[in-house]
């Protein structure tokens, strides 16, 4: 679940947390997203904050732990 959309105005998402079903709290810097094949631009993210609706985030992790998205969908 989507827990706060961090960007300059409404149009953009240049990071995000989201609240695992296991309760942990990640935090994402949004990076070049896929939105081919059903993927989803970072705006949508401010939908999914309001509405609650899960989401489902390919990332990539780097050596110090960051996490960069790379790809998101609605949850199944």
């Amino acid at each position: 679940m989507v827990i706060s959309a961090d960007g300059p105005d409404a149009s953009r998402v240049d990071s995000f947390s989201m609240r695992t079903a296991e309760g942990e709290i990640l935090t994402f810097t949004v990076g070049t997203l896929d939105v081919a094949n059903g993927g989803l631009p970072a705006p949508h993210l401010r939908e999914h904050l309001v509405s609650g609706e899960p989401i489902l985030v390919t990332f990539a992790s780097d050596e110090d732990g960051y996490l960069t998205a790379l790809r998101y969908v609605d949850a199944p």
